[in-house]
């Protein structure tokens, strides 16, 4: 398996749909240069780096040979407002995207829902929407198909598809050869489900794997349920057995670590992680 890291909390500014800050590339270049040095050798991002250097992609290519890392994933968030405009803008920067993963030898784009930012968190399923999803990512991931990359849905809390049975409309209605699954230990745990029997249930539409922990402390958030993403290790998710279920179902892809919610910094939530990976779990 491949020990990733994803380096977008290090770029909070640039924390939007296309549109980078004159910080975009140092905040990048710091993120690139630290998870080199942490021992990491493999890197995710969300797409906003796309605009900082699709004019240039060698300037991307040389930082990341210079420091001894591939990049294999990028996210893609489809920001749904209902009008043709929007998708057409969606699948547009999705092919750009496609086209740096391409050049950088990456396999992978992680699509995911718009997430909204207001109570409940939790909400029903709501599938004229899921279906609206389905119909987005199954074009986006005919697009990645040309450039040999694999689209893959990331169930998310906050969004459409989160719960077991908004995945599984999701499944049903999609086209499965087009668009895979990327699962999140910490978000499906957040959704109710434990997270080896999610592993096993989705194993066959598996292509991609995000390690994260969550506090067991249900109120020790100040506003989302997310605030209670750790770094693994510092919660209670069973990654030892989730491994098991994973290689139990033929898996040997990427096991990307993310930690939306440092404790402290970027940093140090990369090197808790690296070091439990090493000690606990066996990853390199």
């Amino acid at each position: 398996m491949k020990l990733a890291y994803t380096v977008w909390t290090w770029m909070l500014e640039e924390y939007a749909p296309d549109a980078p800050t004159s910080m975009g590339k140092p905040h990048f270049e710091e993120a690139v240069q630290s998870i080199s040095y942490l021992g990491y050798r493999y890197i995710e991002n969300f797409n906003f780096i796309v605009p900082m250097y699709e004019n240039d992609p060698q300037e991307l290519l040389d930082l990341l040979k210079k420091n001894r890392l591939e990049l294999v994933n990028l996210y893609h968030t489809y920001y749904y407002d209902g009008t043709q405009e929007t998708l057409d803008k969606w699948l547009d920067l999705g092919e750009r995207t496609c086209k740096i993963l391409q050049l950088c030898g990456a396999k992978y784009i992680n699509l995911q829902g718009n997430i909204w930012q207001d109570e409940p968190f939790y909400r029903p399923d709501n599938h004229p929407l899921i279906d609206a999803y389905v119909d987005a990512f199954m074009k986006m991931g005919a697009i990645a198909k040309k450039y040999d990359i694999q689209a893959c849905m990331h169930p998310h809390a906050g969004t459409a598809m989160f719960s077991e049975s908004q995945i599984d409309y999701f499944i049903e209605k999609c086209d499965m050869d087009l668009v895979h699954l990327t699962l999140d230990t910490a978000h499906i745990t957040l959704a109710g489900m434990d997270a080896c029997y999610a592993f096993d249930k989705y194993a066959k539409y598996i292509d991609y794997v995000h390690f994260k922990d969550l506090d067991p402390d249900e109120n020790n958030w100040e506003r989302r349920p997310v605030e209670r993403f750790c770094a693994p290790g510092q919660g209670f998710i069973d990654f030892k057995n989730i491994l098991k279920v994973l290689r139990k179902n033929g898996y040997d892809g990427v096991i990307c670590i993310e930690n939306d919610r440092p404790r402290i910094c970027s940093y140090e939530s990369a090197e808790t992680a690296i070091r439990y990976a090493h000690s606990t779990l066996d990853l390199y």
